[in-house]
């Protein structure tokens, strides 16, 4: 976006409004916060932990709006000038550029996109003025999305970071979000609606929104609303106004009478219809040897090209051609007005626009096949482009580069044909994937410590399920049987991958589980007491040598040792033996197998542990929320194949859509790394956490066709407008 002092103006003097709508988005939510819950009959924990969410803000209100001001100006700022937002507790990643995307921080993200969604759903009018006084506000003529920085992911990020800030405790946080974005989405409706009324008081005129004019030319018949299909270059060119009626269908020619089909000997178009695509070209040729053009502009005049379209209109006689001719040159000018390339790569498509034309008037197959070679390496050019959209990227300026040198070769070929697309389209397969190839071999030390965590969980899921059913029937006190199952597993596989499978430290800590199992399962006796006298010490020596070598926190180490002891002590004759309490109601009675079941996050009847949704305090659960069953790893097919396949694609992280492209997938599936937006900054995630993507709509393909398919409907729009 650009940076103008009219923009800086206003968004100084926006921000500087910020304090006080938090303080009155606080009030609002202090006052929500008093109410009672709405479930009735009312729950008691749910009354404490709004009473608990009140007395954290209203407590800690200066500290939440200086976080989120302060927050907020950071994101709009980095977002008015192109740049990335940096959420809290991303610096690590932003030093080191790599940091694991688990469950956890994918949750936060989703949490952060409903917010936005929230706020732009409640706010979407004053935020559509908006923008088309924003749009003014950079110089444009057009109304664009992205001309305003104060958009609402911006705005919800910044709460979030707000409440954090104020409250550790994950399910206090999850109720002064929610309760604080409707209030915030309220008061920014109201400052919206109040930017627009001063910038319009200031003599600020509003954009409007862009509407594609072509070459004047005959009045088409009404029809139905236009809807892109997949044959949708044929529908256009039956509806072109150029034509004359009566005139057969384009594919027809190859065995009629018309000129197409007549002799070799005799020249198909005029020359000054060749003269006029001669100059065409060299105006091209001409702009694309000029140093690139600023974002937001492109080599050529489009009042040049429309001049050039009706003059090739006008030289040409046959009606068919005369359709060709139109439907080329309008496909080509919703091309180089399409706001999702960038100035340069739409200067390179304008190269190929004579050559393009060319080919669709000898070859019919062009206008009746969407996946012709001549769309395809059009559509895989502006593809490509999108995956690296910063413009100091080198991977950006390499396919440049590469690009503009191929439509150059295209352009200078007198007489081009498919095949000669198709060519093309291969050599830049191959450059695209030597640039992968690269981004792996720069990765290549990250992908073998992501090698190394996937070998380390296998081992460790295998060796859970060996010892579940091993201390499967075990009594033992939660937290001991917790420890067996969940952590003493990472135990013996971080020895394997240290020591080795066969390695006297790995086969210790197997010993230790069995002889776990067998001091857990001992009768009461003289010989079993004196048999665990003996082996107790040892045990202990190596659970603790176990403990230490994963970094078990020591308060837990403790923990887990005390309950051992206690239910070890029945056996040496000190106490009866542990058994499991029973459930009471009493407040004075331990409810360990509660309290323990928390700590070690087992899983809940719901099927979200630790889950920032939380489902039981939803008025409605919505069914994509629901339990199932399936694996954590379940996605749309389709998307899961294409990601597998490294086609680029899209996920909704960090309050904005950014586009990644997979380098490498681990072989049980369970991490992956993905080359992002920023070069020398990949993203590694989980398996489990790009499902939950998926299955929540924030992960998504890149049309590989979506060049064309915005350029046919916008041509297709037009034709209907105008009818």
């Amino acid at each position: 976006m650009s940076v103008t002092p009219l923009m800086l103006s206003f968004v100084e003097d926006e921000l500087s409004r910020m304090p006080q709508l938090i303080d009155r988005a606080v009030a609002a939510t202090l006052s929500q916060l008093q109410q009672a819950p709405r479930a009735e009959p009312s729950n008691r924990s749910e009354r404490q932990l709004q009473a608990d969410v009140y007395e954290v803000l209203q407590r800690s209100s200066p500290l939440f709006t200086q976080v989120f001001c302060d927050a907020l100006r950071t994101n709009v700022m980095a977002d008015a000038r192109g740049m990335p937002h940096q959420a809290s507790g991303d610096a690590a990643q932003a030093e080191s550029g790599f940091q694991l995307l688990d469950e956890d921080r994918i949750e936060t993200d989703i949490e952060i996109s409903r917010a936005a969604q929230a706020i732009d759903l409640a706010a979407e009018w004053e935020l559509r003025d908006l923008q088309t006084f924003t749009s003014t506000l950079i110089g444009q003529d057009h109304v664009s999305a992205k001309s305003n920085p104060l958009r609402p992911p911006a705005y919800a990020q910044a709460l979030w970071d707000a409440t954090c800030a104020v409250t550790p405790v994950a399910a206090q946080g999850r109720l002064l979000f929610r309760t604080a974005t409707d209030c915030l989405a309220k008061q920014l409706k109201l400052a919206w609606a109040g930017a627009c009324s001063r910038l319009e008081s200031q003599g600020v005129e509003p954009s409007v929104y862009r509407t594609l004019v072509h070459a004047p030319s005959a009045i088409v018949l009404p029809g139905p609303l236009w809807k892109a299909e997949p044959r949708g270059l044929g529908q256009l060119l039956s509806r072109m106004p150029a034509g004359k009626s009566g005139r057969m269908p384009v594919d027809a020619r190859q065995t009629s009478g018309t000129p197409a089909a007549a002799s070799a000997s005799e020249p198909r178009f005029s020359q000054a219809f060749e003269d006029v695509l001669a100059r065409l070209e060299t105006l091209l040729s001409g702009h694309a040897e000029r140093p690139l053009p600023a974002e937001g502009s492109s080599r050529t005049d489009p009042r040049q090209l429309t001049e050039f379209a009706q003059s090739l209109l006008a030289q040409t006689h046959d009606g068919i051609d005369r359709q060709i001719v139109d439907l080329l040159s309008r496909i080509f000018d919703s091309v180089l007005s399409d706001e999702q390339l960038s100035a340069p790569v739409r200067a390179v498509l304008a190269r190929l626009q004579v050559s393009a034309l060319r080919v669709a008037l000898t070859d019919p197959e062009m206008l009746n096949n969407d996946n012709h070679p001549v769309w395809l390496l059009m559509n895989r050019i502006a593809q490509a482009a999108q995956v690296w959209p910063l413009e100091a990227d080198p991977r950006a300026a390499s396919l440049l580069t590469f690009s503009d040198s191929l439509a150059a070769e295209i352009a200078a070929t007198e007489q081009p044909t498919g095949g000669l697309y198709r060519i093309g389209l291969a050599r830049l397969e191959e450059h695209l994937a030597a640039q992968l190839q690269a981004q792996r071999e720069a990765a290549q030390g990250v992908i073998e410590g992501l090698a190394l965590s996937d070998r380390r969980e296998v081992l460790r899921m295998e060796l859970s399920a060996q010892f579940s059913e091993q201390f499967r029937s075990t009594r033992a006190a939660p937290r001991v049987l917790v420890f067996m199952t969940e952590e003493w597993p990472r135990v013996v596989a971080e020895s394997i991958l240290r020591f080795g499978v066969d390695s006297e430290h790995t086969l210790a800590y197997m010993q230790t589980a069995d002889d776990l199992h067998v001091s857990l399962n001992l009768k009461v006796n003289a010989q079993n007491r004196l048999q665990l006298f003996s082996l107790l010490p040892g045990l202990l020596k190596r659970l603790r040598a176990g403990m230490a070598l994963i970094a078990f926190p020591e308060d837990e180490q403790q923990a887990v040792l005390d309950d051992l002891m206690a239910t070890h002590t029945g056996l040496l004759g000190f106490a009866a033996r542990y058994r499991p309490p029973a459930a009471t109601t009493d407040d004075t009675t331990p409810t360990t197998s509660d309290d323990d079941s928390r700590t070690h996050r087992q899983p809940t009847d719901d099927g979200f542990p630790d889950s920032l949704i939380d489902v039981k305090w939803m008025d409605t659960v919505p069914a994509e929320l629901l339990p199932t069953g399936d694996s954590a790893h379940t996605m749309p097919a389709e998307l899961a194949e294409a990601i597998i396949a490294a086609a680029p694609c899209q996920w909704f992280l960090r309050g904005r859509w950014q586009t990644v492209q997979l380098l490498w997938r681990s072989e049980s599936g369970q991490f992956l790394l993905f080359a992002g937006e920023t070069p020398g900054c990949p993203h590694s995630i989980t398996g489990d956490a790009l499902g939950r993507l998926g299955r929540e709509g924030l992960l998504k393909s890149l049309p590989s066709a979506g060049l064309l398919q915005r350029a046919v409907e916008r041509v297709g729009r037009h034709l209907g407008d105008f009818a």
